[in-house]
């Protein structure tokens, strides 16, 4: 593909989405799981450091524009090895500026973040081209002691909910990212937690951490699909966890 900025993921981000784009280099929310360190080849401290990608409006826009041109079709992701709302971004607002470039090409724009309120300010853009948007959020603890020790630079669960909700009510498509999963029990809860305002689930799993030997992944992936259906929800398995 004939990108700088926006390229086709390979492997398991693939299952996510066909098209992804990250406006920043590391991401300040520090998650203690994040893979993007060990994948970017970045000590973690300096990764946590975040900075913008040089130029990266300038080239993004550029291969907006080329895609625009051949009527590409599939959803860009923001972001895989970083978040499109980490605290940077507050002040240098690049995702708002991303999001009003790929909908001038007629592109769709596809959000996953643990931004919280920090995303609901771009709900403007994402409501205005519905056709052109959905918002999804990372949700992996449903108790806050867990998630300010391993998630501790990233926007509270229940701020995440109310974003989630918030995005839902002003109709924009929604989904909710449960992976990774520390914990089985409270990956389940946060199904029950959020049902009423998700159109969309994505279920995975924890890989590359010993904390994944303590989940029966058989028996989690069994749970998680009785009480989807049993909302009636769509969700997508994916397949390093489809395999128990």
């Amino acid at each position: 593909m004939n990108t700088t900025i926006i390229y086709e993921p390979r492997g398991r981000a693939k299952e996510y989405a066909e098209l992804a784009a990250n406006l920043y280099r590391g991401c300040s929310h520090c998650c203690t799981y994040c893979y993007a360190p060990a994948v970017l080849r970045m000590d973690r401290s300096a990764f946590c450091n975040s900075t913008a990608r040089t130029d990266v409006l300038k080239k993004f826009e550029k291969d907006a524009q080329y895609l625009g041109s051949i009527n590409e079709k599939r959803s860009i992701l923001l972001s895989f090895t970083t978040d499109p709302y980490q605290h940077l971004d507050v002040q240098l607002q690049l995702t708002r500026k991303a999001i009003q470039i790929l909908h001038k090409y007629q592109l769709k724009v596809s959000i996953l973040t643990k931004g919280g309120i920090r995303s609901e300010r771009d709900f403007d853009l994402l409501a205005l081209n519905p056709n052109l948007s959905e918002y999804g959020i990372t949700l992996v603890f449903s108790s806050e002691k867990y998630r300010e020790e391993i998630e501790p630079f990233a926007a509270g669960t229940n701020e995440r909910i109310q974003a989630l909700r918030k995005a839902h009510e002003m109709g924009i498509f929604t989904y909710v990212s449960l992976e990774p999963v520390w914990f089985a029990e409270e990956s389940l809860n946060l199904i029950d937690m959020t049902h009423e305002y998700v159109d969309l689930y994505k279920v995975g799993k924890l890989n590359h951490h010993p904390q994944a030997k303590t989940v029966n992944w058989a028996e989690f992936k069994k749970d998680a699909i009785r009480k989807l259906e049993g909302y009636n929800k769509k969700y997508y398995i994916k397949k390093d966890l489809q395999k128990y």
